[in-house]
């Protein structure tokens, strides 16, 4: 591969991660201002599944304090248990066989990159620690 072609393509990459990030920031703001009770079950799973444990757990303690108003008996938060593990966003992309370079930059500018080759129909799991 050309240089050139590799730092175009590490450009696209760049673009469509930030894209994807601030699609998923509006997507949070959005489902903290709506009620709970009106959110349909497929997106409670959408957030639970794509945003962070953060905005998870913030919803179904939502969940459960619209459930207790209406329910005379309380129960504990069912909520995902912390592992002294800061909030993670899961973020999942299609892309065709090749080696690619995938670096995830933190709020406060921390860097971290990973080199993979894919093959075809192969899935994995990168885990930055930033």
């Amino acid at each position: 591969m050309k240089e050139e072609d590799s730092e175009s393509l590490s450009a696209a990459f760049a673009s469509v991660l930030e894209f994807m990030n601030r699609t998923t920031k509006e997507c949070e703001k959005y489902y903290s201002s709506v009620p709970v009770c009106r959110c349909k079950e497929n997106e409670i799973k959408h957030v639970c599944r794509y945003h962070s444990r953060q905005a998870s757990e913030n919803l179904l303690k939502a969940m459960e304090k619209e459930k207790n108003k209406t329910s005379p008996v309380s129960s504990p938060a069912a909520t995902p248990q912390q592992h002294g593990r800061e909030a993670s966003k899961d973020i999942y992309i299609e892309i065709s066989p090749g080696t690619y370079s995938v670096t995830a930059t933190s709020e406060d500018m921390v860097k971290q990159t990973h080199v993979v080759d894919i093959t075809a129909g192969q899935s994995i799991d990168l885990t930055f620690n930033i």
